[in-house]
């Protein structure tokens, strides 16, 4: 009770005078038969305050007078219990000369927005998963599951399903496999290569009917078409509703066709021929519905196509629902080899699958294995082989291209340097949080050796943020240069009340004034805190002038290079330095240096990470507030300046060049090396204001 309740500590002992700062507070008698009746900082009521239990509650703080010996006091039923001075008000904008930019302040908001980001949840599935394509993904709420299904690997076992030789016929490379996770990142085999019930597939359909998996067709990798319609209730027993052994389906033998859920029902349409001679080949049109996944209607027959029906194609991960109407978008004819294929950009939709209405031309090129979904109430084409659209800088191959449409005639993409490698014929699953991908033609590596990683897709909600004002003393301003691409302020990207700055890693970028820079002549101090998902570098990339994330970069120097920049790659701190002097070949000399490693995993913790750098060179890395490896060495010169937040140099490298991807809450750059005291200090209100490992 009240009588035994007391505190003992309090931590961090610093908070920002601007409130917002979270503290976690010892003590007991918090709990049971207690009650926190209110918490006070310096005299001033808490934001917020909760009770973990008997003996822990945290507070977050509200503005307070800046200053040092702030008490805590907290009112525990008629107890009145005080931590005299323990607090201080304090953030690095009281470092002399220091800029401060801080998410939660001098932020000019623009109009509210949403952007996505790539997060990598594993690098590999398993070791006895085998890459391949052609699979399918799903989400099963009745398992909590993630489900992917067969597909397809051209390699001999072990690395792939055929035990015989290359150039065999018909091969033995596809898989009935089936593969579970609960989120994603950890997965289990439950079906076995041969053991799961039904024909091996590739690029078949499987969607989510009336609380089961329902998967129709396939291609003819086997020799054969799956002239089938298979079920699961729980993705490990699968039946056959039509097809071997029982009744064929209604229409006639093909491949590829599309399979969706709409109205109620489940429906098919499309598919081409794929065995015989090509010239033969009859490509689809014909629409079917079916109420149960055994008795099917045919809607339409094949037809010419016209102003109402769409032309004869496939090759589509799915029909799909939205706005009231069931959507094709996009459509293929697979050919003989890639020249061959015929890929249509066109996007219709029906409300009865007789009638089909064409929507306007999208800007994206047509595409042969890409996914069509609905998610977070949009529209959505994802990568596919493609023949390119250098117009909008889309190149030819597999694509990395993410499309999306709130009404099905306008479109926006993410950006065409997103993370996820180009790719075709992978699987894309739903929920209403995350978009996931599993499989696909990227994780073939092409010379970069395999890939078993899996990817989500998330959505980031806030305002479009058009400058950012520094809360030091001289008030510095930078600007975000692209009006139709600015970062956005996320409210609580790092807690409750405490937002942050989330750049795109392509197109997001705060830049000084063209032609100023802000130098720091007598050495300098730079740290951030920001939340980091893991980046894969470029093939064939090399950070020669630029880390691959740059946080903070400098102004061209000659021949329009940077002097440095300071940021991450590959999970560690790095820092590329112009070196004096020139190279063998009068190139200029830059030093990359690097500390650290695993920095960056999932969807990113929270760090306060930087860089001291001081006049004679020596320049070293701390993370959360520790040394990080041994002193360095880097030219320091007349003194190193910078002119960008969020990105380094543009130029032919990745992207617009090299820009940071993840959460920004805040960056500090002070002139001279900071000493221990302020670095413990600026650790200290990082973990109040961002959770920052302590």
């Amino acid at each position: 009770d009240a009588a035994v309740a007391r505190l003992t500590g309090v931590e961090p002992e610093i908070v920002d005078p601007l409130g917002g700062s979270t503290l976690h507070v010892a003590g007991a008698g918090f709990g049971a038969g207690a009650n926190v009746r209110a918490v006070r900082v310096g005299g001033v009521a808490a934001r917020s305050f909760e009770v973990g239990a008997d003996d822990t509650l945290t507070v977050i703080t509200d503005a307070v007078p800046a200053g040092e010996g702030l008490d805590l006091e907290v009112q525990v039923g008629d107890a009145a219990l005080r931590l005299p001075g323990a607090l201080t008000a304090w953030s690095p904008a009281e470092l002399p000369g220091a800029r401060l930019f801080d998410a939660a302040a001098g932020l000019t908001l623009e109009e509210a927005t949403t952007t996505y980001e790539w997060q990598r949840l594993t690098a590999s599935i398993g070791d006895d998963w085998r890459v391949r394509d052609g699979n399918t993904l799903n989400w099963l709420p009745s398992t909590g599951r993630y489900w992917m299904v067969a597909g397809w690997n051209g390699y001999q076992v072990p690395d792939g399903f055929s035990p015989e030789p290359p150039g065999m016929y018909p091969p033995l490379n596809t898989t009935d496999e089936v593969w579970s996770s609960a989120d994603g990142a950890s997965w289990r085999l439950e079906r076995a290569h041969g053991t799961a019930g039904f024909e091996r597939r590739h690029s078949h359909n499987t969607v989510l009917w009336r609380d089961a998996l329902w998967m129709i067709g396939g291609d003819t990798h086997q020799g054969f078409y799956n002239h089938d319609v298979v079920t699961s209730a729980d993705g490990v027993n699968w039946r056959v509703v039509l097809g071997p052994g029982t009744t064929p389906p209604p229409w006639s033998p093909r491949a590829l066709q599309t399979t969706g859920v709409f109205d109620g029902d489940l429906w098919m349409a499309g598919g081409q021929d794929l065995l015989g001679p090509i010239e033969d080949y009859t490509y689809h049109n014909d629409v079917w519905r079916s109420s149960d996944g055994e008795h099917w209607t045919q809607v339409v027959p094949d037809a010419p196509a016209s102003p109402t029906r769409w032309a004869g194609c496939g090759v589509l991960d799915g029909l799909v629902s939205f706005r009231g109407e069931m959507w094709l978008v996009g459509c293929a004819r697979e050919r003989e080899n890639a020249e061959g294929h015929l890929m249509f950009n066109a996007v219709w939709s029906t409300r009865d699958g007789v009638e089909w209405r064409a929507h306007a031309t999208p800007p994206w090129a047509g595409k042969i294995w890409p996914n069509v979904v609905v998610w977070d109430d949009k529209l959505w084409i994802l990568f596919g082989y493609t023949y390119g659209d250098q117009a909008h800088g889309f190149p030819a191959g597999n694509a990395n291209e993410a499309w999306y449409s709130e009404d099905g005639e306008t479109w926006r993409s993410l950006p065409p340097d997103a993370p996820v490698p180009g790719s075709h014929a992978q699987g894309v699953a739903v929920t209403p949080e995350q978009l996931v991908l599993a499989g696909g033609n990227y994780g073939f590596g092409f010379g970069a050796g395999v890939d078993k990683s899996t990817w989500r897709l998330l959505p980031f909600r806030g305002r479009a943020a058009q400058a950012w004002r520094d809360r030091g003393a001289d008030a510095l301003s930078v600007v975000a240069p692209d009006a139709d691409a600015r970062p956005v302020v996320v409210p609580d990207a790092f807690g409750p009340g405490s937002p942050g700055v989330q750049f795109d890693g392509s197109r997001h970028v705060f830049t000084l004034p063209e032609g100023v820079a802000d130098a720091q002549a007598a050495g300098r101090s730079i740290f951030w805190v920001a939340r980091a998902p893991y980046l894969p570098s470029p093939w064939g990339w090399t950070e020669d002038y630029a880390p691959l994330e740059t946080v903070l970069g400098g102004p061209a120097a000659a021949g329009g290079l940077p002097e440095s920049g300071v940021g991450l790659s590959g999970g560690q701190l790095v820092v590329v330095n112009r070196e004096a002097g020139l190279g063998a070949a009068g190139e200029p000399l830059y030093a990359r240096l690097t500390a650290g490693e695993n920095l960056q995993s999932g969807a990113g913790e929270p760090r306060l990470m930087g860089v001291t750098h001081a006049p004679d060179g020596t320049l070293r890395f701390f993370v959360d507030g520790e040394s990080i490896g041994p002193p360095q060495r880097a030219e320091y010169g007349a003194g190193r300046a910078w002119s960008r937040l969020g990105g380094g140099m543009d130029g032919p490298y990745y992207g617009p060049g090299s820009r940071f991807a993840g959460t920004l809450g805040a960056v500090v750059i002070a002139p001279g090396v900071v000493d221990p005291a302020t670095h413990a200090r600026l650790a200290a209100w990082a973990r109040g204001r961002f959770g920052t490992a302590p």
